[in-house]
């Protein structure tokens, strides 16, 4: 029997969380699912880092007024603010004693600089970016490419018959809304992805689950990001193997 083509699907999320990348490790195909309604002030401009005084929003500004109901791939960013220089300075700020910031900050601060009107496209560059450095051999497609229709289930289903999928890997909460038999029907299997957030070494107190990637970057560096997004609940030169269920401050809409 030939391996399955295993299919996930996702929003292009603004720098996001471990559980993103996670999904992505376990799949041959990733769409990027720009042709959905955008959510404002959602992980898709925004996302939480962790600082001296707490957790911090990162957020992308986008135009938004008289704009209800526009795609993904259509939100703009607001340029009238220098929010660039902003995101980077409070990266640099509260990740200065982080041992890894300066081989961070060389290949993000460029990503910076990228002069994308669009959200999604900006979001797009640094996701693949992330994906090839943390060495993922999945296709990044996006579905505005595939010319798929629909929506809720029977979209989803097209999505993964486009990319020639034969097993989806829904998020875990796909369980409360996916029409199972749509896909059994059409010969698709579905299994749900299941994230045990790794604890790693921390900045400032308490372990916060949740945070961008960038934070697990900033501590512990890119290459050893890899192992715990592969096995992470067996890295005892690292940190002990302990694991704790995502389920507190994990970003909600990760459940594509």
């Amino acid at each position: 029997m030939s391996a399955s083509r295993i299919v996930a699907i996702h929003q292009p999320n603004f720098i996001p969380w471990l559980g993103f990348f996670h999904k992505m490790s376990c799949a041959d195909v990733f769409v990027l699912l720009d042709t959905v309604p955008f959510t404002k002030n959602s992980y898709q401009n925004r996302v939480r880092i962790k600082t001296a005084q707490g957790e911090q929003w990162l957020t992308v500004p986008v135009l938004t007024k008289g704009r209800f109901g526009q795609l993904t791939n259509e939100v703009e960013i607001n340029s009238a603010t220098a929010w660039q220089k902003t995101h980077l300075a409070t990266l640099r700020t509260n990740y200065s004693r982080a041992p890894h910031m300066a081989e961070v900050m060389t290949w993000l601060e460029p990503l910076y600089n990228d002069t994308s009107s669009l959200l999604a496209t900006f979001n797009r560059g640094i996701i693949e970016v992330i994906h090839q450095r943390l060495g993922f051999h999945a296709d990044l497609v996006l579905a505005s490419s595939l010319g798929c229709s629909g929506a809720g289930s029977e979209l989803l289903l097209r999505l993964v018959q486009a990319v020639g999928g034969d097993l989806y890997l829904s998020g875990p909460s796909g369980r409360s809304y996916l029409d199972l038999g749509l896909f059994e029907a059409a010969g698709i299997a579905v299994q749900f992805h299941d994230f045990r957030h790794p604890l790693y070494p921390q900045l400032f107190g308490d372990f916060v689950p949740g945070l961008s990637i960038i934070d697990l970057f900033m501590n512990v560096g890119v290459a050893a990001s890899a192992r715990y997004l592969s096995q992470p609940a067996a890295l005892p030169d690292i940190v002990a193997a302990q694991t704790m269920q995502a389920n507190t401050s994990m970003p909600p809409e990760d459940h594509r």
